[in-house]
């Protein structure tokens, strides 16, 4: 019978609660008018209310237990956690006033997030004081004055404008908005006008390190304030750390670089240059806001020097891989026995998006390209009236870096030209130049 009446009993207050927005004590919990009891919230996730409902009750009796340090075996009540079952099975023998004073449902993709508040007696012999929904939310409202934050005079003289950055910001409930997704809107601009106080210039700064947020509801004008505020000393010394990481990182990468153009790999140094900059683009915008913060910071404390030494140094690095990687290629290309240079001079173009310079000999160069290729076959075809000229060309391809063969392949086409067996051949050649420098540029920026 008691079981009955405690479902009935649900089912009514999910009624009157599923017609509610997210309730205050979700966002504020209540605090004791006295040191007898406290409040206890919690928050169950189960395939159906039940199971979840469940699970946050469980966890209210076993942290209750926990806090009295009562001598109570929490097996059971940790299996009724995990399962979801009845906590009331488990709970029969805990001699500690727990009453649910309310409970709030949201329904999270395919499951039921149940939270609850319970009125929990500090010791064993002191009962519970609210006994309905009405009753503990009246409280909240009660224990909820206007902040001091939302007023001007206040703000000015606990958060001096020499000592803190702030910003209060005040809005009202979007179209399809809840007042929770209200309190995290306005925290997110208020957060954003402490970014646009410190820098307006700012492209990598997101975070303000130290941040302290709150917000407010004003009940009888419906109206949300948010608050944001920090003290600029801690967040002066908080990018200061964060400058030295980024100075280490940065001198990293060029010891990476300077390495990679030792051994040729200016390709790959390129990338390590490129990473130590964004690293010192970032330095640059963290002192400019530390300045912004605190003008009279030292240039020592924002590792000034140390910057623009790394910059010039990433600069001399740049210049040295400016002209990219030094490739010479050469060998001997012939058609029907003539020379046919203009193969070498193709592939050159077809590679000079890559950013490489074309050395005069081999060993100028970090990659050598050596190409053999002649025409090795030819014949005529006729069909009725219609003539073509078919010729067949071969290239060996070697591709080396230092003495070592990267690469050792053959292209083989086949030209067809109207004209003669010269111009067949010519197409068959420009066939394979692309073939050849679509393989250079796969190796050389692997």
């Amino acid at each position: 019978m008691k079981k009955l009446l405690f479902l009935l009993l649900l089912v009514v207050s999910h009624t009157v609660i599923c017609a509610q927005e997210v309730p205050r004590w979700v966002i504020k919990k209540p605090r004791p008018a006295n040191d007898t009891y406290l409040y206890v919230i919690e928050r169950g996730v189960g395939v159906t209310e039940m199971e979840a409902r469940n699970r946050a009750m469980g966890l209210v009796y076993r942290n209750t237990i926990e806090r009295l340090s009562l001598a109570i075996e929490l097996t059971s009540i940790n299996d009724a956690i995990a399962k979801g079952s009845n906590y009331g099975d488990t709970s029969e023998g805990i001699n500690v006033p727990i009453n649910k004073v309310c409970e709030y449902i949201q329904q999270e993709n395919n499951q039921y997030a149940v939270y609850v508040l319970c009125q929990v007696a500090l010791n064993a012999q002191i009962p519970t004081l609210f006994t309905d929904f009405n009753q503990c939310n009246q409280a909240v409202k009660d224990q909820d004055p206007i902040p001091s934050w939302c007023n001007d005079t206040w703000r000015a003289t606990n958060y001096p404008h020499n000592k803190y950055v702030q910003a209060l910001v005040r809005g009202t409930t979007q179209t399809g908005e809840s007042v929770e997704q209200t309190h995290i809107r306005l925290k997110r601009k208020a957060q954003a006008e402490i970014l646009q106080h410190i820098i307006t210039t700012q492209k990598t700064i997101k975070d303000i390190p130290n941040l302290s947020l709150e917000s407010w509801h004003n009940q009888k004008t419906n109206e949300i304030y948010a608050f944001a505020w920090v003290q600029r000393q801690e967040l002066t010394h908080a990018w200061e750390k964060q400058i030295i990481g980024y100075i280490t990182r940065a001198e990293i990468a060029l010891e990476e670089a300077q390495e990679l153009i030792n051994e040729g790999e200016k390709i790959t140094a390129r990338k390590s240059i490129t990473k130590a900059l964004q690293y010192l683009q970032q330095i640059e915008e963290l002192q400019t806001a530390v300045q912004h913060v605190d003008a009279n910071v030292a240039m020592e404390d924002i590792a000034f020097a140390e910057s623009n030494q790394l910059t010039q140094r990433a600069r001399a690095l740049s210049l040295q891989v400016k002209n990219g990687t030094s490739l010479y290629i050469g060998g001997h290309v012939t058609t029907f026995d003539d020379a046919y240079p203009n193969l070498i001079q193709q592939i050159k173009q077809e590679i000079a998006h890559i950013g490489c310079t074309f050395a005069a000999q081999e060993a100028e160069a970090e990659w050598v390209i050596r190409l053999q290729g002649a025409t090795i076959d030819s014949y005529i075809s006729k069909i009725q009236d219609y003539t073509t000229y078919v010729v067949i060309v071969e290239v060996d391809v070697e591709i080396i870096k230092k003495g070592h063969c990267i690469y050792a392949g053959k292209a083989s086409n086949k030209g067809v030209h109207t004209n003669n067996h010269t111009a067949a051949a010519h197409t068959a050649f420009e066939d394979a130049g692309k073939e050849i420098a679509a393989k250079i540029n796969e190796i050389i920026n692997k």
